[in-house]
């Protein structure tokens, strides 16, 4: 059976390499300005009026609607390339020098404009571009594993966060002798989730004692059910819709048996406790008995695909690469 793609005799395969190379570097540059910015000022982490009408006019096209709700995902070219600038401390680690990066941009928006008005395109194109994708390779290499760079709160008892959840985490880190922690632990039989709550430190972060309300942290949570049950996760999107303003995402598993949120420690722990609560009170709300899923069953990663941005499925970077893992994260290295 023929794609669409096969079916168009006069498709310029360059220009479609440069586009989908083009909406592979947008894509993630959006992602990276959401998780810096909602990682340093929460809720009200972007200015929310500025896509407001563009939101609005897309939501009003009720016959062909999207998912996409993040106002990142709203805003121009420019006015993204702008929000870096004026945040350069939270970009920098990940992109070149300033003076560079904005060069660099410079001849991407001249090829992005070509590919957006089907104008033929230079025969360098594809090339530059995929230079562009090279120089900051190793920088989105470190966003993204550094999401995946998680950290337990030693003592517990030093944040009223994981203080709360020590109990609700028979495998948390234990106190071995002076300045020395070991993980083990067993696990009742008749514990039917584990609540694990971990930290991640944003790479732009100054380091910390504590979190609590600390900009550039986040609570990494993690529900793990047992015994022969699973989520069902389009009830639990449901119940936890009202709560997903707060959070930075959703992360859901190929066979549903865990769900990792992500929250800004910078909401303060009194909401943070709050949150995980809740997420606690829908996944016994929401928990079925478990049936046989195979590893590459995509049912999930389509779910994930039918909510916004901030639901990520299995097949997202975000929620397993880690900083054990070396990879071209655009896949772009020359061979050889």
């Amino acid at each position: 059976m023929l794609s669409e793609l096969d079916k168009i005799s006069e498709k310029n395969e360059e220009s479609i390499a440069v586009y989908a190379r083009l909406w592979q570097f947008e894509m993630w540059l959006r992602e990276m300005v959401y998780v810096e910015l909602k990682s340093k000022k929460g809720k009200n982490w972007i200015n929310f009026r500025k896509t407001k009408s563009t939101y609005e006019e897309d939501k009003k096209l009720q016959h062909m609607p999207t998912p996409d709700k993040s106002p990142v995902t709203y805003l121009t070219f420019p006015e993204l390339t702008k929000l870096i600038k004026n945040n350069w401390n939270l970009f920098s680690a990940y992109l070149p020098p300033l003076k560079q990066w904005e060069a660099k941009l410079e001849e991407i928006v001249n090829i992005r404009n070509r590919v957006a008005h089907f104008r033929q395109g230079h025969r360098d194109d594809l090339d530059r571009v995929l230079q562009l994708l090279r120089d900051i390779d190793t920088g989105f290499w470190k966003f993204c594993t550094s999401y995946n760079n998680i950290h337990p709160v030693l003592p517990q008892e030093n944040d009223p966060v994981t203080k709360k959840y020590v109990d609700p985490d028979p495998f948390a880190p234990k106190q071995i002798s002076d300045n020395e922690w070991a993980t083990f632990g067993h696990a009742p039989n008749d514990m039917l989730y584990i609540v694990s709550v971990n930290t991640i430190k944003r790479i732009w972060a100054e380091e910390s004692e504590t979190i609590d309300g600390v900009s550039g942290y986040i609570y990494d949570v993690n529900i793990h059910i047992r015994n022969k049950r699973q989520f069902n996760y389009s009830s639990f999107l449901l119940q936890t819709n009202s709560l997903h303003s707060e959070i930075i995402h959703i992360l859901l598993d190929t066979f549903s048996t865990s769900i990792r949120v992500t929250l800004p420690a910078v909401l303060g722990s009194i909401r943070v406790i709050e949150i995980i609560d809740k997420l606690i009170h829908a996944t016994e709300n929401t928990m079925t008995i478990s049936k046989m899923i195979n590893a590459d069953d995509l049912s999930v990663q389509k779910l994930s695909e039918e909510w916004p941005e901030y639901v990520l499925g299995p097949k997202n970077p975000l929620t397993f690469l880690s900083p054990d893992m070396p990879c071209s994260f655009f896949n772009v290295l020359k061979n050889g």
